[in-house]
């Protein structure tokens, strides 16, 4: 199995970043066999989207590290 990045190509109908701009949303990451089958299931999640498609592409996740910074009272960084 491989996992894909599916966006919706219909318009958002809310006032957001990714409302006209499909590079501003975020996607869903599904797995599946095939490209294929990734946008079947993209359509069984957004039936009423599935005339206007989705875009599927490949996707390799990868692990984020996340970092806490503290800052003392004059918000400097304490090491």
């Amino acid at each position: 199995m491989r996992e894909y990045r599916c966006t919706r190509n219909a318009l958002y109908l809310h006032n957001c970043t990714g409302r006209d701009d499909l590079r501003e949303r975020q996607g869903h990451y599904i797995w599946a066999e095939s490209e294929e089958e990734a946008w079947e299931k993209m359509a069984t999640r957004f039936p009423e989207e599935a005339e206007a498609g989705f875009t599927v592409q490949e996707w390799e996740s990868f692990d984020v590290t996340v970092v806490e910074i503290k800052r003392d009272e004059n918000g400097n960084t304490i090491e």
